[in-house]
């Protein structure tokens, strides 16, 4: 099976998520505050994890997309991930996660520029694109913080968790 490459920044190593890492996405997956915002339920159960990493994660790599890639920190821990994935011609979404104990400390900043700079290179890319729940200002601060411009806010744009949700949309063009 096809797996993303292993990408390095200062301090994160960036590389394909496998079924031995369900234990590690569990720990920070099954917290309600990490998926509040996300487009996915909190995982209840290390089952859980390995049917998204199975279904979703194998299933992106089957059609090498680089959606997701493991964020390893400093002392060899899975922390996130991160990955774009495709969207329509020429243009990606990326997305992330991550463990609530690592929130504030940039990690997420620097994991997205590299894929960033991936995505722009190896996939012949115009635009990326990202998306947040209108709520969901930590979010929109990793967009601000990695050079993405403000594009609207989509009113009542997704319906989930049983009522509607306003998404604000962030883009970054190829350089």
């Amino acid at each position: 099976m096809w797996l993303p490459p292993t990408l390095k920044t200062n301090r994160l190593t960036l590389r394909g998520l496998k079924l031995e890492d369900a234990e590690a996405i569990f720990l920070y997956a099954k917290n309600p505050n990490v998926a509040l915002y996300t487009m996915w339920d909190a995982h209840r159960s290390v089952k859980d994890t390995q049917d998204f990493i199975q279904h979703y994660v194998f299933s992106k790599y089957q059609n090498q997309e680089p959606e997701p890639f493991a964020i390893i920190d400093e002392s060899n821990q899975l922390i996130g991930t991160v990955g774009c994935f495709k969207v329509k011609n020429h243009a990606m979404e990326l997305a992330y996660a991550l463990a609530e104990s690592e929130w504030g400390k940039g990690y997420i900043a620097e994991a997205a520029k590299e894929v960033l700079d991936f995505c722009f290179k190896e996939y012949g890319v115009e635009r990326i694109q990202c998306r947040c729940k209108a709520e969901n200002v930590q979010s929109e601060r990793v967009m601000q913080k990695i050079g993405m411009t403000y594009e609207g806010t989509l009113r009542r744009d997704v319906f989930h968790r049983d009522k509607f949700w306003d998404m604000k949309y962030y883009s970054i063009l190829k350089k």
